[in-house]
């Protein structure tokens, strides 16, 4: 049986109901599909989804997504095609309130790199021991790659605002690296969104 889908909703409540049926949890659907747990969670929520992560899920579940021929397509919009600059949406709280921490860790990175970086590598063991999944173990490898590499590629993985710069701090390395006060201030910014 097949269903017309409109809404982000529609298509989270159905992949949550096959997921389910399989008995699977959010983590195992997630490593079987190659994405985050937290892409799942958005998924299955109806807060957004990256179509990678939309496909990939699908396949999975052996949901097949079906379009309509090329016969029965609206026309195509002559509109022109640029970049645009509004930034993705952060949907979830928590997602922003990391990222605020980690726009701090960024500003403590610049003035003091070498301190900073010690105590995200001192870090990692600890990480490692505690995340499961490929795909876990793969951002944690590239947060030692980005460690050991220029600061401007670790600066731009520290305040990513698409779906990898939100998995990626997932299992940040930067716990301890910022004040009490640091902290505070972040978290309160975040709050302002």
């Amino acid at each position: 049986m097949s269903v017309a889908v409109t809404t982000e909703t529609q298509v989270g409540t159905a992949v949550r109901a096959q997921r389910l049926s399989r008995e699977l949890d959010q983590r195992d659907l997630a490593e079987l599909a190659g994405v985050g747990t937290s892409a799942v969670r958005r998924l299955e929520s109806g807060q957004g989804s990256t179509m990678r992560t939309l496909l990939a899920v699908l396949a999975v579940l052996e949901m097949p997504l079906t379009l309509p021929t090329a016969e029965h397509q609206p026309p195509v919009s002559r509109r022109v095609r640029g970049k645009t600059h509004g930034r993705p949406a952060l949907e979830r709280r928590e997602e922003k309130i990391s990222l605020e921490l980690h726009r701090a860790v960024a500003r403590r990175l610049r003035h003091d790199g070498p301190s900073v970086r010690a105590k995200a590598r001192a870090n990692l063991p600890r990480i490692e021991s505690k995340v499961h999944g490929r795909q876990a173990v793969d951002w944690v490898r590239q947060w030692r790659d980005a460690l050991d590499g220029p600061t401007h590629e670790l600066l731009d993985l520290l305040v990513r605002e698409d779906e990898h710069g939100i998995d990626m701090r997932q299992v940040s390395p930067f716990a301890g690296v910022l004040s009490d006060d640091e902290r505070t201030a972040a978290i309160r910014k975040a709050r302002q969104w």
